[in-house]
Order: structure tokens, then sequence, then C-alpha cells
């Protein structure tokens, strides 16, 4: 006996699809959130976990969208946090999702009993005010906790010495609130998006000077390139193409438009998708006029409030804020469990960056995957239809095995094309990998099924073409492809491309029947 059929762990917005697309198929499902509030990072709160005051999504409404309930029209492009949590509350509450999150509940244990079944364990009431623990039996469980659980703050030499502020970027709000007064020196350490954000609100807020540590520089992108979103230009038709070609015609477009990475100082490790871009249109603005320098990692810190970088040189700072990420934490689960499918540090044992071959469907994990261009949701919204097909018995997994050879053939390819880092270690590319599971369980568009949309589903962006076909497809789904029209430079240098091919194959039909006549 169990009480639900599904459980799960986390009300963030990759837990929240994942309720939703349970329900779509009358499953029983309960979700456990371990704060008072669901939304997850969207959730702005002036401590802890989220986003930060002036936080914008860096990626387009349209490719960061729940696939059958789009923003409204009056949503800007890159929406404001306060916008993603009213997003996020109204989808909840047109689907009636709401009765189904459970939060203040901390999870503790998770553990698979003989029968199959999972029986999770978790703390009720708030962090200070704990109920006692409580348990239920579930079916299946989906991890929905994502990767970004636990800060990573690295261990610098001489870091004891160093007497400045310094703290990880978690705590970073905004500098009127993070404790760092107008005419300070500030160093940033990373070059991520969260990184870039920060030194931008520094510089915007006073203080005298800001500069970037970029232990690994990367490539940095405006957020509109031709008057479009330039996550617009990562479409099924790029990607026919063979990607080192791909990444030249990207590489060279971002060159011509924004100018070579080294005269800004930024010295990126590798190509330009081999690596995960940096979104900003303020970062050149501010290298420009003198607000803001990338410097190269960190050597060492102290005596005082100096630090010391690899190339050696020093600068004095009042503050340090380590913008380096996450590393992915499941402390819920047993030390066995843990290391089967946490082989390494931020690397994943599951087939698909879903499941694991010992666990099979039982156990799943949503959102646990890096989009190369464009957002998580359509991703993690695809994993949870995966999951939510699996469950009701629509479709099968292959055998352990056959998962184990999957997952290290993915993860041979996944080396030998990123830069070896941490941060890529679950990158993938939304459009193929949405397009690979979405053909599993029957969803993927189909071209010659939609002839009138052939040039939307080949030159634009949106989750909606998922919607179009195959299991809870989405009446509105054609309206809103239609809607999300190609960039006028795919527009128009697809037609001149056909043009072309029009006029060549005339030409030849034309010499043809000069030599037969």
């Amino acid at each position: 006996m169990v009480d639900y059929e599904v459980a799960v762990i986390g009300a963030g917005i990759s837990g929240i699809a994942a309720v939703k697309c349970f329900r779509d198929k009358n499953l029983s499902v309960i979700c456990l959130e371990k704060s008072d509030d669901f939304g997850g990072l969207w959730n702005f709160t002036e401590n802890g976990y989220g986003v930060m005051r002036f936080t914008h999504i860096n990626v387009s409404k349209q490719n960061y969208v729940f696939s059958d309930f789009p923003f409204p029209d009056d949503v800007p492009d890159f929406p404001h946090h306060s916008q993603m949590i009213k997003y996020i509350r109204d989808y909840t509450t047109h689907f009636k999702l709401r009765k189904h999150i459970w939060t203040n509940c901390m999870v503790v244990n998770i553990k698979q009993l003989p029968s199959g079944s999972w029986k999770i364990t978790f703390d009720k009431g708030k962090y200070n005010e704990r109920e006692g623990q409580q348990s239920i039996t579930v079916k299946n469980v989906s991890i929905a906790t994502g990767h970004h659980s636990n800060p990573h703050i690295p261990k610098i030499p001489g870091e004891e010495s160093y007497t400045g502020m310094m703290y990880h970027s978690i705590r970073y709000k905004c500098a009127a609130t993070s404790g760092i007064p107008p005419g300070k020196r500030v160093l940033v350490v990373g070059m991520g998006n969260s990184a870039v954000d920060i030194a931008d609100n520094l510089v915007t807020q006073g203080q005298s000077h800001v500069d970037i540590s970029a232990r690994s520089p990367t490539w940095v992108f405006a957020p509109y390139v031709l008057g479009c979103p330039t996550d617009h230009y990562a479409t099924r038709g790029l990607y026919m193409l063979p990607l080192t070609i791909v990444e030249k015609i990207v590489q060279t477009l971002i060159c011509v438009l924004l100018g070579l990475p080294k005269q800004w100082g930024i010295y990126p490790l590798s190509s330009i998708l081999r690596s995960q871009p940096t979104v900003s249109h303020t970062l050149y603005h501010h290298i420009q006029r003198g607000s803001i320098s990338i410097k190269p990692d960190i050597a060492s810190l102290g005596p005082g409030k100096k630090v010391t970088f690899n190339d050696g040189t020093a600068a004095w700072y009042d503050g340090i804020i380590l913008a380096t990420g996450y590393t992915f934490g499941l402390p819920f689960l047993n030390k066995n469990d843990r290391e089967h499918i946490l082989t390494g540090v931020n690397e994943l044992n599951l087939y698909k960056n879903v499941f694991s071959p010992r666990f099979g469907q039982s156990l799943s994990f949503i959102g646990f995957v890096q989009p190369s261009s464009g957002g998580l949701v359509t991703m993690s919204e695809m994993q949870a239809r995966w999951v939510a097909e699996l469950a009701s018995g629509n479709v099968v997994l292959p055998t352990p095995s056959e998962m184990q050879n999957s997952i290290n053939k993915d993860r041979q390819w996944e080396r030998s094309w990123y830069y070896n880092s941490k941060r890529l270690t679950v990158q993938k590319i939304p459009i193929l990998y949405n397009d690979e599971i979405a053909e599993m369980i029957g969803c993927k568009p189909n071209i010659k099924k939609h002839p009138t949309l052939a040039w939307n589903l080949l030159l634009s962006v949106s989750a909606f073409q998922w919607r179009l076909d195959g299991p809870n497809k989405w009446q509105g789904a054609e309206e809103m492809v239609r809607k999300v029209k190609p960039t006028p430079f795919y527009h128009y240098s697809a037609l001149f491309v056909l043009t072309l091919v029009l006029f060549l194959a005339l030409g030849i039909l034309k010499f043809v029947f000069s030599l037969l006549l």
C-alpha cells in the first residue's frame, strides 16, 4: 500500500512543472517543499537562497515558459523576478496545483523498501519550530531540488589573513542591503551571469571600483542580437548543421557585433559553444568606462586587504564576493545510493540526466540539467512528461545495461566537446535534448503533419511546439507557435538561400534542356 503514486521533492519551477505533468495523467501526487512558500529561487527573500533584488531573467520569456501557459503579452522579453513569481503563481492557480504542495516539509531521508516503493521521512514545521518527523510511502519519487543546492566556496591560500569582508553570492541581494556602503573597492570572483550582474549592481550603486576575477573567462553575449533575443537564434534549423559549422557561424557573428573578447581584457579558454556563455548588456559598457576591470585567478589573499593574482599583480579590496557557483546536494539519500548517482563533483550517473540504471523509473531527477542556450523550464517539463508517461505505463525505459551504455556514450561526447569544467558536466542543447525525449513519448513536432508551420518549426523557438501532437497536446499550441516568428535575420537569410537554390536549379534545368535540344 502506498500513500501516493508520486512524490516530488522541491517546489521550485521544475517541481511545479512536474506536479502539473503528473496531474495531467491523473496520478496522485504530493510535493514536499522545505521553505514556507513555493517558487524556488524566483521567490525573492531578504535572506538566503533566491534571486537578487535587481534580477531579471537572462533567457527570453519565449524560451522560459510552461508549454501550455504563455506569458501575458505585456510582460517584457526578459521579465523581472517579481513578474516571474507572479507567472508561476498564476500557473499554479490556473491548474489547481497548490493543494498538492506541502510547504515547511524538510525531507531528511528517502529510502527504497523491499517492495520497490519508497519511504520518505520529513520534518514538518518551520525551520525553528519543528513539529517532529512524519513519513509517507510512495510508488515513485521525483527529485526536483535542482543543481544549485550547496554554495561552492573555494579554499584560497591566505584567506585567514584577509581582513576585508568576504562571502558567497548566495547572501548578496543588492549593494545597499548586503553590507557594502558606497565608495568601496570590491572584487567579484567568477564570471557567470550572477557574477556579472553583481558587478553591474555594485558599480551602479556607487562603489569606487569593481574588478572581476575570472578563473575561467567565458564568452559574453548581449541579450539582443540584431534586434531579437539572442536565444531566438538557437533553432532546429541551425542545429541541422554540424556543430563545428554552427560554432564558426555563432563565433563570427558575435565577434563582428561585439568585437573580439581580448579587446575587453577577456580571454576565453575555449571556443564559443564549448562553455557556458554569460549574458550581459552592460559589462562591456562598464569595462570601456573603466568602472570594471577583468583580473586573472586569485593566487593568494592577505595580509590585510591585499589580493595577489596569478599574473603577479596585486590590489587591495574592501570586500570579496564569491560568485563561484554551487555543487549538487542529495543529503536525503543514503551514502550508497548517493554515490551510485553522484559519481563525481557535479557529475551524475543518470540516463538522459533523469534516471538511474539501478532504480529505473521509480526514482527520477527533474531539472538536473544546464541549458546551453535558452531556459530550463522546457527541459524540466519535458523530463516530467516523460516520467508521467512511464508512471502511466504508456512507455518503457531501456534495460539497465542499455541505459548505462547510453550514459557512457553521452559522457564521452560531452567530454570531447565541452571545456573541462564542473559547470558543464550537465550541459545540454535544449532543442536537441527536448526533441530526443519528445520522440520517446510521441510529442516531437512533425513538420510533415504541420506543413504550414514548417518555417516556424525550423527557424523559430518556443516551448509550445512540443504541445502540437502527442499526449496532453494543447489546443492553443498552433497559435502560439505562429506567434513566435523567426528572427528577421533567419527569415531573409533563408529566403535568400532558397532563391539562390531555385536560380541554380533553373540554370541546371536550362543547361540540361539545351543539351537535349
